[in-house]
């Protein structure tokens, strides 16, 4: 059985479930399944939702790979495509890219030929391709919870009918790790308490902000409770920088922190006009 992707381009189906037989959390395609999603909900999918190889571990040519296909600072571009060569000295791979995805590409031969070279830092390996593949690992770790396992077979079997009619989809935060068996959150965003004012505060603050974008929460932080700047500070004689220059530093962290493996932070910050 084969999954085909367009042009040039098809799955060994075979070959992706044995490789999926290392990793216990994913379950196998089978022939019933169907759902893959068109356009940018299919890439969204792939891209945030899946379980992949991280490690790389099974990552072979002709295998079906996500990865930044425009490298660009503030805009990268995310597609898809086949893995046609690989460089384990180099880190590097050839990757054939989707038709739909290559209007971003640039360099005249890329644009020829759909065939551009990539770091492996950049590319991942989903092995859910089906929507059904995540629906199962979802109603596996949601039924985990029962204390006997006939009860974990039933509410395994609600949950998957009502996620795999597409009656109930969960947040992106549980659709990514729940039955994963990672240490992520199943909340998408946080409302943090108001930041304490002082160096202590601001500190214990900006830690739980990075603890909760690490395992995959976006935050939300009102710092209005900060003083302004050149507002004293007494116990050092001096001045404090302001609110806005401490908010800048909690801002920076969205950069700095991957969402549990998945995307970059994401953070709402607030003042008081």
């Amino acid at each position: 059985m084969s999954v085909a992707l367009g042009q040039k381009m098809n799955i060994d189906v075979e070959r992706l479930n044995k490789d999926i037989r290392l990793f216990p959390q994913v379950h196998p395609i089978t022939a019933d399944m169907k759902i893959t999603h068109k356009g940018v909900s299919r890439l969204v999918m792939l891209d945030r939702y899946t379980f992949k190889d991280t490690e790389k571990i099974t990552l072979a040519n002709g295998d079906f790979v996500v990865l930044t296909i425009k490298e660009d600072p503030k805009f990268p571009a995310r597609g898809l495509g086949i893995i046609m060569g690989i460089d384990w000295e180099e880190k590097t791979a050839q990757v054939l890219v989707d038709e739909e995805f290559r209007g971003v590409l640039d360099d005249p031969e890329e644009v020829r030929t759909g065939v551009i070279n990539r770091s492996l830092d950049v590319i991942e390996k989903p092995l859910e391709l089906y929507y059904e593949q995540i629906a199962k690992r979802n109603a596996t770790g949601l039924s985990s919870v029962e204390t006997t396992e006939e009860k974990r077979k039933e509410w395994f079997e609600k949950f998957y009918q009502e996620l795999v009619q597409l009656n109930f989809i969960p947040a992106g935060r549980v659709l990514y790790g729940a039955g994963a068996d990672t240490d992520v959150t199943y909340f998408n965003c946080y409302v943090m308490p108001f930041v304490q004012d002082s160096r202590e505060g601001i500190s214990e603050h900006r830690k739980q902000v990075m603890e909760i974008m690490s395992r995959g929460g976006g935050v939300g932080t009102n710092g209005s409770t900060l003083r302004p700047r050149n507002t004293l500070a007494r116990g050092v004689n001096g001045k404090s920088s302001g609110s806005v220059s401490w908010l800048d530093d909690i801002a920076k962290l969205t950069h700095l922190v991957e969402q549990g493996g998945s995307r970059r932070g994401a953070q709402m910050i607030m003042l008081a006009d």
